[in-house]
């Protein structure tokens, strides 16, 4: 393993149903071992991972219309008329955008960050220090370190159409949609992100869902750290939950900083 490579991974959770915890949603997902992957449609970042389509134009399709099959010949010749896309053209353009969108959004990507101190991350996504952040071993996630950029990936969909017509080879475009879906503007640098993408295996979204959960196993987790203002009752209910394998530890406010310390 890279020896930049963190450690171990956080990620914060805010608890939203306080009056009765075995309903809360982050709860239940904890003490259940499962992890909450989501599409990009769910991201609260407007610009996380998206991707400015850049459409081909007619010169572009003419030249994979020299390069393909007769019956593609066919098809292709019927997108174009005097150096125009056709009704046809466009139709077929725009299935292509469709399709492609309607894949990436079907990825599920679970966000973490190597940083369990960031007084702006416990309070946006651990309910202003009154959630848990999990603490998982790195070991068994293979993350990769999110891009901060000032503007969102473009990608030039010409190569999808060449990549469809068998006229690409595609190892280039995929590194591209895959770096794409890992950078965000720069102003969520302060995250620290690192993003693990769910596998065929583990798992798509299905069309009109926002995310799924997948288990893991529970000793992928070294600890549960509570927030700074997290009500003791709710403590006591995960530390009663918990496997006795899983250690704990507290966030404490000191001086303009935040702290971990173990319990």
């Amino acid at each position: 393993m890279n020896e930049d490579y963190p450690k171990y991974f956080y990620k914060y959770r805010a608890v939203s149903n306080s009056d009765d915890l075995s309903k809360d949603y982050a709860i239940d997902a904890l003490l259940r071992n499962q992890a909450i992957f989501s599409s990009r449609k769910n991201f609260n970042d407007l610009f996380d991972s998206s991707i400015e389509l850049i459409k081909p134009t007619p010169r572009e399709f003419k030249e994979i219309k020299s390069l393909v099959g007769k019956d593609d010949r066919r098809l292709l010749s019927e997108c174009i008329h005097k150096g125009l896309f056709t009704p046809a053209g466009l139709a077929l353009i725009n299935g292509f955008e469709e399709s492609f969108n309607e894949t990436i959004d079907s990825y599920g990507f679970m966000s973490v960050s190597k940083n369990p101190v960031s007084n702006l991350m416990w309070s946006h996504y651990a309910d202003s220090h009154k959630g848990f952040c999990i603490e998982f071993r790195s070991e068994f996630m293979k993350a990769e370190k999110v891009s901060y950029q000032k503007v969102i990936p473009k990608l030039n969909t010409i190569d999808l159409h060449r990549l469809h017509f068998k006229i690409y080879e595609g190892d280039d475009i995929g590194h591209q949609i895959w770096r794409a879906l890992r950078t965000k503007l720069d102003e969520w640098e302060y995250e620290s992100e690192y993003r693990f993408q769910a596998n065929n295996a583990m798992g798509r979204i299905p069309k009109g869902k926002k995310f799924i959960k997948i288990p893991y196993n529970e000793n992928f987790v070294e600890s549960i750290i509570f927030g700074c203002r997290m009500q003791d009752d709710v403590k006591k209910f995960i530390m009663r939950h918990m496997p006795g394998t899983v250690k704990f530890k507290q966030a404490v406010a000191r001086t303009s900083t935040v702290e971990i310390i173990n319990i």
